[in-house]
């Protein structure tokens, strides 16, 4: 056996009740990488090309290495332009506000503690309404 300190083992899982009062209420936004997906397309892109190239008989007198790369190069720009549109496409459908970057004061401060804080300058001032649906679409 170890002489190495262990960790204390909780006794009891936290309550429903206290999971509620520190939970932080989050979005799951599942964005596509573009540079991942972009980089798919063209290398998928680049090997159904150079494979076309290749196996497809050619009359150039170029050589088969030649026609391989260029059809290659051909097909990842169609590649890469088609999977971008796409991942563009996915991306557009995501709200605006799992899009937006979380607030760096968690959690939001209240109309209590706003007007509690307020200085001469802000006295008065209404705090700021969420976008509406039809302002998210904008």
């Amino acid at each position: 056996m170890s002489d190495a300190p262990r960790p204390p083992v909780p006794s009891d899982p936290p309550s429903e009740d206290e999971l509620r009062r520190t939970a932080i209420p989050a979005h799951l936004r599942r964005a596509p990488r573009f540079a991942r997906v972009v980089g798919t397309g063209v290398t998928a892109g680049f090997v159904i090309g150079a494979l076309c190239g290749l196996l497809l008989p050619n009359s150039t007198g170029v050589g088969r290495g030649a026609v391989a790369v260029l059809v290659g190069l051909a097909f990842a720009l169609i590649g890469g332009l088609a999977t971008g549109l796409i991942a563009i496409g996915l991306d557009r459908g995501t709200p605006r506000y799992l899009k937006s970057a979380p607030s760096a004061a968690w959690p939001p401060p209240t109309a209590e503690s706003t007007n509690a804080d307020a200085g001469p300058a802000s006295v008065g001032v209404e705090p700021a309404e969420p976008p509406t649906r039809d302002e998210e679409r904008r």
